[in-house]
């Protein structure tokens, strides 16, 4: 059982000790700190400190490990950089844990966050099936891990009902990895918006067909069940991002319930340092006259914070907070928002898509707690981008 909630648990005390003491050698030693995400500012103390640092609990023989790790990794991996690492914890390939599909999602998206390529299984290839380890031994994927930019890929874009994401992350040369993740247990068809990276067109590698490609526009995808599909992009022909059409800050919704206004410091609850809080069962966060260039979707940026970790290893917790989201009265879509940074006030954003909007500035945005319980994240504000 780790300890969660002691002092010396959340403290980088005995991990500074270590590190003076390593220093005061002269031999090169790789530091790979084991705080399992307790405490606040993780990342931020240990990324100067250590070669990697562990940042969730111990992963486990279930394919369900992945998603309660990758929710929590959105939080550690923006502090990556060269020699400091997010550890995302051992692979558990090769162990009959995961169908291939999984092994190789599982193995791609380590690549893509740069998390240390761990081996959990015996070397021994009477344990080890030959497909796993072919997994573990391409080339591209290893590559895309061992870029020397060292920066991790970005959640881009979250359709939590429909079961998928969008990640990506810059490569040297000027290339992009990009990851279309498909958490559903059944195979779907999906379209990537690629001005969400800034591309237009460009060439693509597929790293597991091991085929060239060329992708535009809105892309579509076929994804079996629990597929990553993993594309190094090159030859990139820009696209504007969408650009904000006014921001809406918490301090400016309507309350109800159990929700609260919480002041923040100036370096807090950015960018406005304001959030609504206690976002339960009872609340609504409603802002009005919202605007809106045209009918239908649009892609909303959503500034929040979700500070709740879990360390149990078997049971069903995600390191997630729900959040329903209605435009204009209509039916409230849930979305699952990761954790965000080190502590209840460092902020992230996240981007989804919602129909429901009319063109004009007269539209209705209602933030609520899932119908299927639990706090939802605190909310700091949110954009309309076209």
């Amino acid at each position: 059982m780790v300890d969660a909630t002691s002092a010396e648990a959340k403290s980088p005390n005995r991990f500074i000790k270590m590190a003076a003491a390593i220093n005061e050698t002269d031999r090169d030693i790789k530091y790979f700190l084991c705080q399992w995400g307790i405490g606040e500012d993780v990342p931020q103390w240990a990324a100067p400190l250590g070669n990697s640092w562990r940042m969730s609990n111990d992963i486990f023989n279930a394919w369900r490990a992945i998603w309660r790790i990758t929710n929590q990794v959105v939080a550690h991996a923006k502090y990556n950089g060269p020699g400091a690492f997010a550890d995302m914890d051992m692979l558990i390939i090769g162990l009959g844990a995961l169908s291939h599909d999984e092994e190789r999602f599982h193995f791609g998206f380590w690549s893509m966050m740069k998390s240390p390529l761990i081996i959990g299984g015996v070397m021994d290839a009477k344990q080890i099936p030959a497909e796993s380890l072919e997994i573990m031994s391409n080339k591209e994927v290893i590559a895309i891990n061992q870029d020397p930019l060292a920066e991790a890929a970005k959640l881009v874009i979250r359709y939590t009902e429909e079961e998928w994401d969008v990640w990506a992350g810059n490569l040297s040369s000027n290339r992009q990895v990009l990851g279309v993740l498909n958490w559903k247990n059944e195979t779907q068809t999906v379209k990537v918006d690629l001005s969400l990276i800034g591309v237009d067109k460009a060439a693509a590698r597929d790293v597991w067909a091991h085929e060239d490609l060329s992708i535009s526009g809105i892309q579509e995808f076929k994804l079996a069940p629990h597929e990553l599909r993993q594309l190094v992009l090159s030859d990139i022909s820009p696209a504007s991002l969408p650009k904000a059409a006014g921001y809406y800050s918490a301090q400016d919704a309507t309350l109800s319930g159990s929700a609260s206004l919480v002041n923040c410091k100036d370096t807090e609850c950015l960018p406005t340092h304001k959030k609504v809080g206690s976002i339960g069962s009872d609340a609504k966060v409603t802002f009005e006259s919202v605007s809106a260039a045209k009918d239908g979707p649009a892609y909303l940026g959503i500034d929040y914070i979700n500070h709740e970790y879990h360390h149990t290893i078997g049971d069903w917790e995600t390191n997630s907070r729900n959040m329903s989201i209605s435009v204009n009265g209509q039916a409230a879509k849930r979305w699952a928002f990761p954790n965000a940074g080190g502590d209840w006030f460092e902020s992230d954003r996240l981007r989804i898509l919602v129909d429901g909007f009319k063109k004009g500035d007269n539209n209705k945005v209602a933030f609520t707690a899932s119908a299927s319980g639990g706090w939802a994240p605190d909310l700091v504000g949110f954009e309309v981008l076209e």
